[in-house]
């Protein structure tokens, strides 16, 4: 039983405040991986009726966080440490060289919109408390403003899948960053990074560096989320 507290309505819809309760839930292990959403037990926990929190589940399912089949229900994600694996030899397969053809085909209205997404991304790491949900939500929003200068619509909605399927544990991973400070500011340069490459139209120098970075996340992401969830009780 999830203890939760009413919610009242500020400047967000109901169903906004709902998304945002069970992220956190999400994030604090009271809602764990391939768990049922039961509607009507979260509205009574919420002191909501049943259709934000319906709303809410349909946003959660469009970041990729819950999965829903008719007839059966709406269930959060599950992900193995082999399947996390997966996921990223895609991303390396595809995220890239649509970088590349990116940072080609970048102009300098697409650049300023980076590049301001990069400035608030940076004010949400310098908050206290740190946001985890703000930043998995900006972190997303800042590589899919690069691959939009692509053109390449079909690729990035396969690269949108592969987020999507990623979601849950990018979202409980965001949590690294909202506990260390360091590790929040070691994200944000590796951004910079990549403005870099933008800024000097080096398409291979994009690449190489997204490719290290996903590389990288390949090798130790599996694991720490794996030990990460096992922590939880999962």
């Amino acid at each position: 039983m999830i203890a939760g507290k009413p919610l009242k309505l500020q400047y967000q819809s109901l169903s906004e405040l709902v998304t945002e309760n069970l992220m956190d839930f999400i994030m604090d292990g009271k809602i764990h991986m391939g768990e049922k959403l039961n509607t009507e037990e979260l509205a009574q926990q919420l002191g909501v009726s049943r259709m934000p929190v319906r709303d809410a589940i349909k946003s959660l399912e469009k970041m990729g966080l819950v999965t829903s089949t008719p007839y059966v229900g709406s269930h959060v994600v599950s992900l193995d440490e082999n399947d996390v694996r997966e996921i990223y030899i895609g991303r390396k397969a595809l995220e890239p060289v649509t970088a590349y053809h990116a940072c080609e085909q970048m102009t300098g209205e697409g650049l300023l919109e980076v590049e301001e997404i990069h400035r608030k991304l940076t004010l949400v790491c310098e908050d206290e408390p740190l946001s985890a949900k703000r930043i998995f939500l900006y972190n997303k929003e800042f590589h899919f403003a690069v691959y939009r200068a692509s053109g390449f619509k079909r690729i990035i909605d396969m690269i949108e899948g592969l987020w999507n399927n990623l979601a849950f544990c990018k979202l409980i991973y965001s949590q690294n960053y909202a506990n260390n400070y360091e590790s929040a500011q070691n994200m944000l340069r590796e951004h910079e990074t990549f403005l870099e490459a933008l800024r000097e139209k080096n398409p291979k120098l994009l690449h190489d560096r997204l490719y290290e970075s996903l590389n990288r996340n390949e090798r130790i992401i599996p694991q720490k989320v794996t030990e990460m969830l096992e922590s939880r009780g999962k």
